[in-house]
Formats: C-alpha cells, structure tokens, sequence
C-alpha cells in the first residue's frame, strides 16, 4: 500500500513539475508577439496593431484592418528587432485576418502553437498585445461567450481586455496556445471584448487574397522613401517621405497649426518661378539644385490654403525628374536665405538601408494625423502618454496647450506652454502661444517679455513684429508699435499687405507724424480691393488732413 502511494505520488509530482509556470507561458508567448507601425499613401502614421509569429521563418498574423488602407508596414518584436511586411500572402477581410511574410535575412524566431483545445465558457484566457503603444501588455480574463457574428464567422467574446493597438493580438489558452485573434471592441458597455476564432486547420485552407486586389500600393513603391523627420528649427512641419517618380518628383508634407498667435485660422502658399528664394532640393554631392513646379497649396497669399487651429493639413511639392541616384540632399522651403521649413543634410541611405521606427516620433505624428482627422481626444491621450516618457517633447506640449485653450482651460494651457518654453527656451512657439493667453487675459507685461523672447529667438520671423506691434497698440505705446511696423513693412511677405501699411498709418496719426501718415494712407489703398478698408482709409486721409 505504501509503494502504491508511493508510486502514485511520484506519477502526480512528475505530471506537476512538467505543466509550465504562467511566468513561463508569458515568456514564451511574448517572444512570439509584435507590435506592427503602419504608414499611408502620404508615408505619415497610419496607426499600430499586434500581431504574433505561425512559424519559426517569420511568418506572421494580424488583423486584415491593422494593414487595410497603408503602403508600408513595420513589426518590432519583443527584443527590439525590427522588420518590414514584405507581402500579404492570404487575407479575408470578412474574417478579418492576414497572413504575411516579412523581409528577412534568416533570423529565426519563436512561434506560437495553435491550441488543440475545445473552448468552452469559463476557460481562462491570456492576451499580450500593445495596446496605446505600451508594449507587452498581458492581461487576463475568462471565456465569456462564443458567439456567430455575421461578417466574422465564429467568435469569442473575452473578459481580457482589448483597447486600441491590440488588434492582431493572440489569445491564449491556459498553455499558452493561440485559439483566437483579438479583433474588436463594443462600445457603451462594459469590457465586451471580442476575437476571431483561428486554427491551423483553417489558417492552412485559407486560399484568399482579397487584400492584395483592394491594397496595390502596399509595399508597391520602391522610389517612396518614408522619411517623417520634422524641419531643422524644430517646427511644426513634417517631411513626410519623397517620391522620385517617372514624370515628377514629389515631396509630402504635413502642416500643423499649433501658432495660437494667429488665431482660427492659418495660410499657407507656395509660389512658383521664385527659384532659390522658393522650395528647392539641392543635391548636396553635386551641388545641383532643383525648383519647385507645382504644389497642391494656393500659390499665393490671396489664393491661400486655409487651416484650422490644432488641424493638420497635408500637401504635395512637385520638382522635376531627378533622375541622377541622388542620396544626400538639403530641403529650402521658403529659400536658401530663409531658416524656415529647412530640411538639411537628408542622407537616404539611413532611411533605405535600415528600418529603424523612433516610437516616441511616429506616436507624436499619429497624434498629428488624428488631429487631421479630427480626433482631438485620441490625439491628446497619445500626447500625454507622449510626454510622460518625453517632457521634452515641444511639438507634443505645445498641442496640448492649444487643445487647452480651446477647451477655455487657460490655467492648463500655460502651464503646458510654460513647460513647452522651459524644456525648450530656443524654440520661439512655446512664446508665441504663452504670449497670446497673456495678451487675452490682458496680462500686457508679461505678455510683452514673452514676444520679445520669440523675436530674438527668431528675428527673421516678421510675424512676430506685427503681433508686438498691435499688442504696444493696445498698450497706447503708439512710437514703439510704428517702429515694428517698419521692421514688419520690410520684409517680403508685407511689403505689398495694404493692412500693415493702414496700421502703421494710425501709429503715425497718433505720433502726429501727418505727412508720414498720409502717405501709408496712399499706399495702403493702391493695394487693397478691401471696400470696407478702403472706407477706413477715406474716414482717415480726411482725419490726418491729407490733401
């Protein structure tokens, strides 16, 4: 009787110390996940997903949506490594999976075992996904439903939770072996988590290839460079990637409106026939130079793009061929003169040669891209997860700030501005924007030391003049306002602006300085077809006693 309890135990303490730890079934599952970046038809952030290795070559599984709509995608495993989707090689979209292969140069890699398991209600699950970029997130639940949903098929509904950046992501059984696909979410309940059945049985019988037909322009552009590198004067705009076409070649850029100094709205033009003082690509190992020929942005400040506050707008350079191997070049946007929406010293071969994702920089973008899209709260939780890892970041704390004040949240807005300034006292936007809720709050002082700091930041900008000028304005500080005018007035982009010329003509009726007056009056209505500025101006060429 002894040796049989014996025995028995020693059975029971072998089958014990077989079963694996969770610690080690977390392990080994993460080592078989990823997280996938994807880029749009303009190389900007399209959004990430998850997905997780079949096979030990590198073949992969996401969702069909986490790639649907993109030209470029990336995967990053757990230990950092980096690889581009090289081709979708099954797909059904109503089922909502892919099956892909990425480029590699034989590197092995750890996959998951699909589960042989019947699930039932009750059983626990596990997900590892990167939901909101936090990577190699686990988290548990149990079996709520298995469900038939009419476009999916046969899924499971899960008390493992599922948030954005989880689709793609594996679910586990107790062993740690894939049995479904997490997929989707319902809205206005309470943790209703959902997945696509999966097993290697129907994995290995999946002959569709509905993605490739809908999606031609994944992976289809070899002359596309994703570049997403931000202007040398840490601005906001973004180089998007560069296109050397047959007929044409393109840049595409994407414009934020994050200068609360100029209100509502912003414009952006692109003259043409301007040569080097317009957008121009240098090669900098021949020194040759390329110039602008169109653009999808009005060509001049009359017929300007319009765009909103903290909306982002994209928009299309065109140059001629290039049709030299061209891998280094310099990016002028306003001239060779002017040190806006300069792009120096781009070496392609670091964008070509190595993948390499910055993930702060492409959540940064996709923040951008959502304000687009006009996704402010997606776009403010991105950056404010941002910014916990990053309190640098200027481009992120600015945003916030602007998405503040538009909430009437002032207190808020300068805080972030103030952090925008302090992490990054060379970058005259943190000023800007501080100095306008001063300005509305009629906190003048303050508000003039804060647009002094941008104008010696950036004394090119003239801007920056005319914002100080009506502000010494609002003060009554009439001979101090005259004297930005004339820095204002100077600069190519007012010298032919009738309202410049009509403000400082008031500043000059204030000084007493009539004749001077009634000569910007003059000039100042040869320039404008303004009608209710033509009769401000008639009501004062009779005020300053013009003959």
């Amino acid at each position: 009787m002894n040796k049989l309890l014996l025995a028995i135990g020693v059975i029971l303490f072998g089958l014990t110390s077989c079963q694996k730890s969770l610690k080690d079934i977390i392990k080994e599952a993460e080592e078989a996940t990823f997280i996938i970046y994807t880029y749009d038809e303009f190389g900007s952030p399209a959004g990430s997903g998850s997905g997780f290795f079949i096979s030990s070559d590198g073949t992969g599984i996401t969702n069909y949506h986490v790639l649907d709509g993109t030209v470029k995608a990336i995967i990053k495993t757990t230990d950092e490594r980096e690889y581009e989707i090289d081709s979708v090689i099954v797909s059904d979209k109503d089922w909502d999976i892919v099956k892909f292969s990425i480029k590699n140069n034989g590197d092995t890699f750890k996959p998951l075992k699909f589960s042989k398991k019947k699930i039932e209600k009750g059983d626990v699950v596990y997900n590892i996904s990167s939901p909101l970029e936090l990577e190699r997130t686990v988290s548990n639940g149990i079996v709520s439903s298995l469900r038939e949903d009419k476009q999916h098929g046969n899924i499971v509904q899960v008390t493992a939770p599922i948030s954005p950046g989880s689709s793609g992501s594996p679910i586990l059984d107790e062993k740690g072996d894939v049995f479904a696909v997490a997929t989707f979410v319902k809205r206005g309940g309470q943790n209703l988590n959902f997945g696509v059945l999966i097993d290697k049985d129907k994995i290995d019988n999946l002959t569709k290839s509905d993605f490739t037909k809908k999606n031609n322009k994944f992976n289809a552009q070899s002359n596309f460079i994703i570049l997403n590198i931000p202007a040398d004067d840490g601005s906001d705009i973004i180089l998007n990637a560069v296109e050397f076409g047959k007929s044409t070649t393109t840049l595409y850029l994407s414009y934020t409106h994050l200068n609360l100094i100029a209100g509502d709205n912003y414009y952006l033009w692109c003259e043409l026939n301007k040569k080097e003082n317009g957008f121009t690509i240098e090669d900098l190992n021949t020194k040759k130079e390329y110039y602008v020929t169109s653009s999808t942005l009005g060509v001049d400040k009359a017929n300007a793009t319009e765009i909103n506050l903290a909306t982002t707008v994209r928009f299309k350079v065109h140059f001629p061929i290039i049709k030299d191997n061209i891998k280094h070049i310099s990016i002028y946007g306003c001239g060779k003169d002017d040190t806006r929406w300069q792009f120096k010293d781009i070496n392609f071969e670091k964008f070509t040669a190595k993948v390499n994702v910055n993930s702060e920089d492409y959540n940064r973008d996709y923040a951008l891209a959502c304000l687009r899209e006009g996704y402010l709260e997606d776009a403010q939780n991105l950056l404010l997860e941002l910014i916990e890892n990053n309190p640098n970041d200027a481009i992120a704390l600015n945003t916030l700030g602007i998405l503040s004040y538009i909430a009437d949240n002032n207190n808020d807005a300068i805080y972030y501005f103030s952090e925008a300034i302090e992490n990054n006292p060379n970058d005259e936007l943190g000023y800007v924007n501080r100095f306008t809720v001063y300005k509305y709050q009629k906190n003048y002082s303050t508000a003039l030391e804060d647009i002094t700091k941008a104008i010696s930041v950036n004394p090119n900008q003239p801007d920056n003049y005319s914002y100080r000028a009506f502000l010494y304005m609002d003060m009554e500080n009439w001979k101090d306002a005259k004297v930005d005018w004339d820095k204002t007035i100077e600069s190519e982009d007012f010298k032919k602006d009738g309202m410049a010329y009509y403000y400082r003509a008031l500043c000059n009726g204030h000084l007493e300085n009539w004749k001077d007056a009634c000569k910007d009056i003059y000039t100042a209505f040869n320039l404008t077809n303004n009608k209710d500025l033509e009769k401000e101006l008639q009501d004062l060429w009779k005020t300053c006693g013009c003959q």
